[in-house]
């Protein structure tokens, strides 16, 4: 004989399963593979024979109708049986093709229902479970670690976040616990995770007024961060959760939260009120991204970002790309709604992010961290989406002359970028004053510390000098050639060296050198930068080759030919040396 698919629901879990069967088989034969299937036999002491079956099939006219899985099913079997007297029992010596119950032609349709089926009650059931008892943190990575030899495609983030979790544990709310944990799973008890997740169900029992500021939606959102951030932290992987909390600069910039690993930015978030559409804080993760930033994000194939309206969330992926950033929706739901969806996505998360950090690096390391202020007593430096924030201060020493010689330098540089070809200086993108006297100015690129290669020293002395021409030919010395204040830009093309840090630029023969170095106490002239090159050239952790040890030779003599420049250092390089 053949064999037909039903379609079960079971009443009170809420689950709904297929099973395959004969279709000349008798009632008792489907108890015995629905009991199987269910694997009743590993948590409940009662037999195959105590499973109520009902017929989902009622007749309206001489048509016969079942019932249909759409979006009222689940409630209606987690609610139990209640009066559903439109259903009857199926007998169990009575044959499944019997014309009463399913007849001899039965085909199953799509989106069916044909049998409910109701455990039989009483706390004797249930059987005893060996507990693991006192589980820590750290012991259920063995229930848990994800084991790859490269991080998982994008496509397959959904189910992979929102698979239960292979354990079961006692939860606040056991409806909740029932769709996080697989049924069949070893029970522990492991009171970190309980007190984690029991947190969350906890805060969410009182939900905040629908016109609530951002603000009264962090509480929600921090419980549900707290799980792989402890998860994490168990395993020994330290990652920093920042959040603009106080953001009195230039706004849109920051995100309102990002994951930070070893100066890697693993994933941002932006959080909104239920006024502003989760829409619009999903567009916020891309635009404030700008571009994909290698500084940023190394070389992972992808970031995650999740996006909030009240408590609507969305978990995206955002994808490596030299064009613009676009955020992919891999899970959409109401953390009240679905708290049990909210806790698996929330643990299987650490999973995710502790291969994440495992399987990339941070290639290109310039000293600052996303988003984490750099500060001294003079300045505040934040490394950002595409550039660099640097808010200067008056200090007690310099006070306000100073802000306004710094002010007359960077519009002094920011009109350098508006007409000159490539200068290996940096762009201001912006430059303002606030009220209180500091100056912001926005820097670009981003670059990173790294001495040149025997190699590359020569493309490194053509780019510094080409610096030094333009900054020298708008009136300034730069007056702190070293190495902190060269970086290397990588492209996806090639990389450049850039001059960096304008702070300490002054006018030709108007100060006097009086930090550490070879000269001072002589007046700051343009040939103190290139003798300043020449030394630099002198600490390189190799041999330079004759015309190079020339080149360094004519630099460190430039103190002594008050015509000697830039541009002519750069002519000597270009026209005695070959700079690929």
């Amino acid at each position: 004989m053949s064999k037909v698919m039903l379609c079960c629901g079971v009443y009170g879990a809420g689950s709904v399963f297929s099973v395959e069967i004969e279709r000349d088989a008798d009632v008792e034969a489907l108890q015995k593979v629905i009991f199987e299937d269910q694997r009743y036999h590993e948590r409940f002491s009662f037999p195959p024979s105590a499973l109520t079956l009902y017929l989902t099939r009622t007749n309206e006219g001489e048509e016969s109708k079942w019932m249909t899985s759409d979006s009222t099913l689940k409630p209606f079997l987690k609610r139990g049986r209640q009066d559903d007297s439109d259903y009857i029992e199926l007998i169990p010596n009575w044959m499944l093709d019997d014309e009463e119950y399913f007849g001899a032609n039965f085909q199953s349709g799509p989106k069916e229902i044909h049998v409910l089926v109701e455990l039989p009650t009483g706390k004797m059931n249930v059987k005893r479970q060996k507990v693991d008892h006192s589980t820590s943190l750290a012991k259920l990575w063995e229930h848990s670690e994800l084991r790859l030899a490269q991080l998982p495609a994008p496509q397959q983030l959904a189910a992979l976040l929102q698979k239960p979790l292979p354990f079961k544990l006692t939860l606040r709310d056991s409806m909740v616990a029932n769709g996080v944990f697989k049924p069949d799973g070893p029970l522990v008890t492991c009171p970190d995770l309980s007190l984690l997740m029991d947190n969350f169900l906890y805060v969410c029992s009182s939900p905040p007024e629908a016109k609530a500021s951002e603000n009264s939606w962090r509480e929600y959102y921090n419980a549900l961060l707290r799980i792989p951030k402890s998860l994490c932290r168990s395993k020994g992987f330290r990652f920093r959760g920042c959040r603009n909390l106080a953001d009195d600069t230039i706004p849109g910039n920051r995100p309102d939260y990002i994951l930070l690993y070893k100066g890697l930015v693993l994933m941002r978030g932006e959080e909104s009120s239920y006024l502003e559409s989760i829409a619009k804080a999903r567009g916020e993760l891309t635009t404030k991204m700008r571009r994909w930033n290698v500084m940023f994000y190394g070389d992972l194939p992808y970031i995650l970002g999740y996006a909030t309206s009240g408590d609507d969330l969305q978990l995206v992926t955002i994808e490596r790309t030299d064009g613009p950033c676009r955020a992919k929706v891999i899970a959409d739901f109401s953390i009240f709604e679905d708290r049990a969806g909210a806790l698996k996505v929330f643990y299987n998360l650490a999973l995710l992010l502790h291969q994440m950090a495992k399987l990339t690096k941070r290639s290109y390391a310039c000293g600052l961290e996303p988003f984490v202020p750099d500060e001294n007593e003079k300045r505040k430096i934040v490394l950002l989406g595409g550039f660099i924030e640097r808010t200067i201060k008056g200090t007690r020493s310099s006070g306000e002359m100073d802000v306004e010689r710094l002010k007359s330098v960077y519009e002094t540089l920011q009109g350098l970028d508006e007409g000159s070809p490539v200068t290996h200086l940096q762009t201001v993108e912006k430059l303002s004053v606030k009220q209180d006297g500091r100056l912001v100015v926005e820097l670009s690129p981003i670059g990173y510390l790294r001495l040149p290669t025997i190699d590359e020293v020569s493309e490194w002395l053509r780019h510094m000098l080409t610096a030094l021409k333009y900054w020298h030919g708008c009136g300034y010395c730069h007056g702190d050639i070293c190495w902190r204040n060269i970086v290397l830009v990588p492209t996806s093309g090639f990389s450049y060296w850039v001059l960096i840090d304008m702070d300490e630029s002054r006018q030709p023969n108007t100060t006097t050198i009086w930090w550490n170095h070879q000269y001072q106490g002589h007046r700051l002239r343009f040939q103190h930068d290139l003798w300043q090159l020449g030394q630099l050239m002198g600490e390189l952790p190799f041999k330079l080759s004759v015309d190079l040890k020339t080149m360094q030779a004519i630099l460190l003599s430039a103190v002594d030919i008050p015509q000697f420049t830039a541009e002519f250092a750069l002519a000597i390089l270009e026209g005695h040396i070959r700079v690929e």
